[in-house]
This record gives C-alpha cells, sequence and structure tokens, in this order.
C-alpha cells in the first residue's frame, strides 16, 4: 500500500516469534522479517511485514486488550471474506496466505495478505488525481462495487456469513446496543464514565426502524470508498478493495449511499451551532457541488448511480435513500463513539483520535436534523 506512513508505536510485534510462525504458512519467505506499523490504526492495526529479500506483506490484528464489543475486530471474518472472493476470477482483492487465532505468536489474532503495490487516495475530492482520471477512477470504483454486489454469497462459500433479512433492523438494534456499551466506558485516568453518543440518539435510531428499506441481499464491504482501494499505479481503476472489517451479508444500499457520500455527504460551511465546522475524512467539498463537477472532472452522482444500477439491475434511489443516509450517519457517530471509548479506555492511539470525537457529534447532529426535517414533511403531507 504506497503512501502509508510508518510509524513505530507501542503495538510493535515481537518478529521473531512472527518469523517462526510465517516460515511455515507463507511461501517463499526468507528470515530474519521486520514489521512496520501503518498508520495510527484506530480499528485492527495493520503491519507491512518484510523479509529478509526485501519481499512485502501485509497483517492485520486484533487489537491488544479488552474488546468493548463482541461484533468488532474479528479479523477471521475479513480473512474469510478475502479468501472466497480471492476465488472469483479476476475480482479485486489481495490473495491471503494465513489466518492464526493463536494468541500467543503475537498476542493477538491476525491474517497476512500479499501487499499490492499501487495509489491509495486519501482525500474525497481526489486532489492527487489528475483530473483527467477522476471520471474514471470513480467510475471503476462505482462499477467495482455493483460487481460485488452482483455475486451470490452462498455461490463462494459465504454460507452463515450473515443474516439474508432484516438487516437495517437489526443493525439499529446492534448499533443501540454497542452504544450502550461504549457509554459505560470509564476513562482509565478519572474513572469517568464516556457517557452516550448523542442525547437524541434513540429519536435517530427510533425513525431507521420505522422506516427500514425492503429486503435485499448481498454481499456487502462496510467501508466502501477511495481510501479503501488500491488504484494502479498509473490507471484509474481498482485493482484491491481493502479493509474488509466491517463486511457481512447485508443490504447493498448501505453500500450504495456510502459510496457516494463525498456527493451528499458534503462540507457545512455552518454547524447546527452556528460555528464553522472542519471536514470529516469522507465528506466531499467544492469539487462535487453540481456547478463545479465539470471542470473538477467528476461524474455526477446520478451518472454513478445509473451505472450502479445498470450492473445491478436494482436502482437504490428507489429504496428508501433517504433513510440509507440517516442510517449512514448514525453508523459513522456510533463507530466514532467506539474510537472514542477505545482512547478513553487506553485502547486506541491517542495522537489522532482525537479527530473522531468531534465526528461523533456531527454525525449525528447531522442524522438528527435529517430525523426531523422529514418527520416535519411526513406532517406537512399528512395535513393536505
Amino acid at each position: 500500500m504506497s503512501g502509508a506512513t510508518e510509524v513505530k508505536t507501542r503495538h510493535d510485534l515481537d518478529d521473531d516469534a512472527l518469523g517462526k510462525y510465517l516460515l511455515q504458512h507463507v511461501p517463499s519467505l526468507n528470515l530474519p522479517i521486520k514489521s512496520t506499523k501503518i498508520g495510527y490504526g484506530q480499528s485492527n492495526p495493520t503491519y507491512f511485514v518484510d523479509d529478509a529479500e526485501s519481499k512485502r506483506f501485509i497483517l492485520r490484528k486484533k487489537p491488544s486488550g479488552t474488546i468493548i464489543s463482541p461484533v468488532a475486530h474479528q479479523v477471521d471474518r475479513e480473512y474469510r471474506v478475502l479468501k472466497a472472493l480471492g476465488t472469483v476470477e479476476g475480482f479485486p482483492v489481495p490473495r491471503v496466505y494465513c489466518l492464526c487465532i493463536d494468541d500467543l505468536v503475537i498476542g493477538t489474532a491476525f491474517y497476512v495478505m500479499e501487499f499490492i503495490k499501487g495509489r491509495i487516495i486519501t482525500d474525497p475530492d481526489l486532489a492527487t488525481l489528475p483530473i483527467n482520471e477522476r471520471r474514471a477512477a470513480w467510475f471503476s470504483m462505482i462499477s467495482t462495487l455493483a460487481w460485488l454486489h452482483s455475486i451470490d454469497p452462498d455461490s463462494i462459500g459465504l454460507e452463515g456469513f450473515g443474516k439474508k433479512t432484516g438487516f437495517y433492523t437489526r443493525h439499529c438494534n446492534t448499533f443501540s446496543r454497542i452504544e450502550a456499551q461504549q457509554a459505560k466506558v470509564k476513562d482509565i485516568s478519572t474513572g469517568k464514565e464516556l457517557g452516550r453518543a448523542h442525547p437524541n440518539f434513540d429519536e435517530i435510531v427510533n425513525y431507521i426502524r420505522r422506516n427500514v428499506p425492503s429486503d435485499r441481499t448481498s454481499i456487502v464491504h462496510g467501508d466502501y470508498k477511495f481510501d479503501n482501494v488500491i488504484l494502479h499505479p498509473t490507471e484509474p481503476r481498482v485493482i484491491a478493495i481493502l479493509d474488509w472489517e466491517l463486511s457481512t451479508i447485508g443490504h447493498p444500499l448501505m453500500d450504495a449511499v456510502y459510496s457516494v457520500g463525498p456527493y451528499w455527504n458534503r462540507v457545512s460551511k455552518v454547524g447546527i451551532s452556528g460555528g464553522p465546522v472542519k471536514a470529516r475524512y469522507d465528506q466531499g467539498g467544492e469539487a462535487y457541488g453540481p456547478e463545479n463537477q465539470e471542470k473538477s472532472g467528476m461524474p455526477s452522482m446520478d451518472e454513478l448511480l445509473n451505472e450502479y444500477s445498470r450492473i445491478v439491475g436494482w436502482d437504490p434511489r428507489k429504496d428508501r435513500w433517504e433513510v440509507a443516509k440517516i442510517f449512514h450517519l448514525m453508523r459513522g457517530g456510533t463507530i466514532s463513539h467506539g474510537i472514542q471509548a477505545r482512547t478513553i479506555s487506553g485502547q486506541a492511539s491517542s495522537e489522532f483520535s482525537h479527530a473522531y470525537f468531534e465526528n461523533t457529534k456531527r454525525s449525528l447532529e447531522a442524522a438528527l436534523r435529517m430525523v426531523r426535517e422529514m418527520k416535519e414533511s411526513e406532517k406537512t403531507r399528512s395535513s393536505l
């Protein structure tokens, strides 16, 4: 993964123990190995693993310490979906070599996959991508998502990877439970509980529960955006999809809404409180304004969703699209709340995780605003 920041942290691995294990499972590995943590890893810590002949691999591990939510950080699920998708000819995922669930090797479960050289675009505005490549890159990303959603999970051994009905209702229940668990986490320094993600969290979740989309099933990635794909080194096309931690069998609407987030979840100049706000890492800027798209090299959101619909044979815009946006914001806020919880309990890197603190409130306030706008609209229609 090119462009990643190498940082030595308290999560450094036992390279001797790891090397002895990998020697039995990774072909053509030569000892000794050297591991280097990539970035700051708020979720499943990720490492470069380089052997004595400079062959590079990628390791993803479960975080150290007590896991707040039993449904989070399941590296075995990441490994399973990558291995399954690797059987689909041409589908862009890294090859996986091994899964280790023995905590005695490096302290937690982990898996190792191939290193794929290419470009990872971390700016949602695609500022580092040449303007003449942006349109093609967007279409490659959306068509790859459509390909994923067109794969029958049972046909590649993903039976039981997730339930096929009631996705939004079940996940509302799951996120309600997780948020409550996170709220009770105590600061290791002060003993104070983190508290609710938002005082109106329940209102948001209850609105989604009452307005869930109709059932539809596919493999879903769960975090599908540009910084979780690798583009070819010189061509604007997707050659690998990364970070499958949140993948499951679920409703493709969730991925569809998330993938075009920079178009609809754009940076607000003024927040609900009236003050200026900073951009989230996944929010689009002025490049996505309808008046700026052509000169910025961007396709329109409708062009992308038309292409998605053509491939899949289903138009996500016609199935509770606005409710799915609210769910996206609620889900993102809850995940950021979890990073807050892991930080105050000493499990996440405190160097960067402060950036997520403001994301919790911002996401949930945006969701609440949409809920109340929709309620008002429904009230107006019923009175006519």
